[in-house]
């Protein structure tokens, strides 16, 4: 009898891709290396990484990491495909005039710093040290974007949140070379688990 059971692999490192793009693009515009006419293709590309962070998530929740599946599923909704909704909606604003009101996103913001927090000492304990500073990082760059949206925008507030997203792209890209090296059995350093 033939095996009909599916068989599906943790597609994590998809996740990891998508999050390291779209923390650079961010560390890119808030250090003003780019400007608003980068903000469209911005847009498009977050777009295009709701789909990694989907298939991360879904493959995560279906090998039963909750953790890892969840974290990836809000991503796709909200670092993913929000933020490219809010990164067309500024594109367009100041040439079809509309008037925004940006600081209610600070409030979605904080929301995802919190999770972000309360998500982290899962990663102390259980996630390569890779993943851990990924994820320190995001907490201060998410936690300081929120401050930013809430007009708490100094030069010093939007550098954290920029330099924080850049820790978390950067370790992220290590994560999703390890977890596909790693995948195939070719041994590849993430660190150690910094908390037992």
């Amino acid at each position: 009898m033939a095996d009909t059971e599916t068989k599906i692999a943790d597609a994590g490192a998809a996740g990891w891709i998508a999050n390291s793009i779209v923390c650079f693009m961010a560390w890119a515009y808030l250090c003003g290396f780019v400007d608003s006419k980068a903000l469209l293709p911005m847009a498009l590309v977050s777009f295009g990484c709701t789909i990694s962070y989907l298939s991360a998530g879904v493959s995560l929740v279906k090998l039963g990491d909750l953790v890892g599946g969840v974290t990836w599923l809000y991503f796709a909704s909200f670092f993913g495909f929000a933020n490219g909704l809010t990164y067309a909606l500024n594109f367009f604003a100041p040439i079809y005039h509309w008037v925004i009101d940006p600081k209610i996103l600070g409030y979605e913001w904080a929301i995802l710093g919190v999770m972000l927090i309360f998500t982290t000492p899962v990663f102390l304990k259980f996630a390569p040290a890779s993943g851990t500073i990924a994820l320190i990082g995001a907490d201060i760059g998410v936690c300081a974007l929120a401050l930013v949206y809430l007009g708490y925008s100094s030069k010093a507030v939007v550098l954290t949140s920029a330099w924080g997203l850049f820790v978390t792209g950067f370790f992220g890209v290590i994560m999703a070379g390890g977890l596909i090296l790693n995948s195939a059995g070719i041994k590849f350093p993430m660190g150690k688990v910094l908390l037992k």
